[in-house]
């Protein structure tokens, strides 16, 4: 487990990351080294002198010496990549890991709150690096892939509240259980307390990208629904307990609210409403909590920004959806 210091100088942080660019260089070196001294350990072996010496000389060649020689000389190729991917996994494991842990640990320790803290409108923040939103009830509510509780991380946990709408947020990853290198979902789960000033979803309501069905396969409720807006139709599916309760909570507006926010988030989304909840599942290409190793320590704290972008841009459709209010 990686040392946490509270309350550590950033002069000491940037030496971990040093520590952690020498490992990473070192890292993507190490193998091709591996790799070129295996090959020439190989050249001097008895045998493959004498191979050489053979296809080199032209007497007494035929087309099987010729092709045992190919065969042999892709065996050793194999046998020095092998061993060269061999020797990365395991310092990439026993070393770099551990460096770039302690570094990413006390960079978050430092940095997490203190960024998210100088974005206005948020207030009564906490931020917990191995905590998260648990499986089980992301599970009950229905809203992303993922049917193993094996495969399935989470962290980065921050809770609070921006502009008066209490939230809990936190990093989310799912896995293939077949397939464990395989990602089903990989971004930032957000739970807000309320999604409108005075509706409830009585029962849930499920609204997935329509090119992520296969992916929810018996995850589901069980009753489809179709919006009257075709664009909304043609890029979501939504499903429902109550189909009546869908209609409710989906007003044209708010069909036309989800498909803005698609397009700011320019990733796959998933929301589901629940009682006074609405969850909000946004796939990101990386998660802006951690630590990048070639940047320098101030330019990258400014990536967990990033981590509110989602909360906000949210917001703001809520805001819209409450100021309708007035209207229905």
């Amino acid at each position: 487990m990686a040392m946490i210091e509270q309350n550590i100088s950033g002069v000491k942080l940037e030496k971990l990351r040093q520590k952690a660019v020498k490992k990473t260089k070192f890292l993507k070196k190490m193998p091709k080294v591996v790799f070129v001294v295996c090959l020439l350990l190989a050249m001097l072996k008895p045998r493959n002198i004498g191979l050489f010496l053979i296809l080199t000389s032209g007497e007494g060649l035929d087309f099987g010496t010729i092709g045992i020689g190919i065969i042999m000389i892709l065996g050793e190729i194999l046998l020095a990549f092998c061993i060269a991917a061999a020797a990365m996994g395991f310092y990439l494991l026993l070393s770099w890991k551990k460096t770039y842990n302690e570094f990413n640990d006390n960079y978050k320790n430092k940095y997490a709150l203190l960024k998210i803290r100088e974005v206005p409108g948020f207030s009564n923040l906490k931020y917990a690096a191995k905590q998260g939103i648990s499986f089980d009830e992301l599970t009950k509510v229905g809203l992303l892939p993922g049917q193993a509780k094996s495969f399935y991380e989470s962290g980065d946990y921050f809770e609070g509240a921006y502009e008066g709408i209490r939230f809990r947020a936190s990093s989310v990853k799912t896995y293939e259980p077949d397939n464990s290198t395989l990602t089903v979902f990989d971004g930032q789960v957000i739970v807000f307390s309320a999604f409108h000033a005075f509706k409830t979803s009585e029962t849930a309501i499920q609204i997935f990208p329509k090119k992520q069905s296969g992916k929810m396969k018996g995850l589901t409720l069980r009753e489809k629904v179709e919006t009257e807006n075709e664009a909304f139709n043609s890029m979501f599916s939504v499903c429902a307990e109550n189909g009546h309760n869908a209609f409710y909570i989906l007003t044209p507006q708010v069909l036309e609210d989800i498909l803005e926010f698609a397009k700011i988030i320019q990733n796959h989304v998933y929301i589901v409403f629940s009682d006074q909840s609405m969850y909000l599942g946004c796939e990101q290409m990386q998660n802006p909590f951690n630590a990048i190793v070639d940047l320098p320590i101030e330019e990258q704290s400014k990536n967990i920004v990033m981590a509110t972008e989602v909360i906000r841009k949210a917001k703001e459709m809520l805001i819209h959806i409450e100021n309708q209010s007035g209207k229905e």
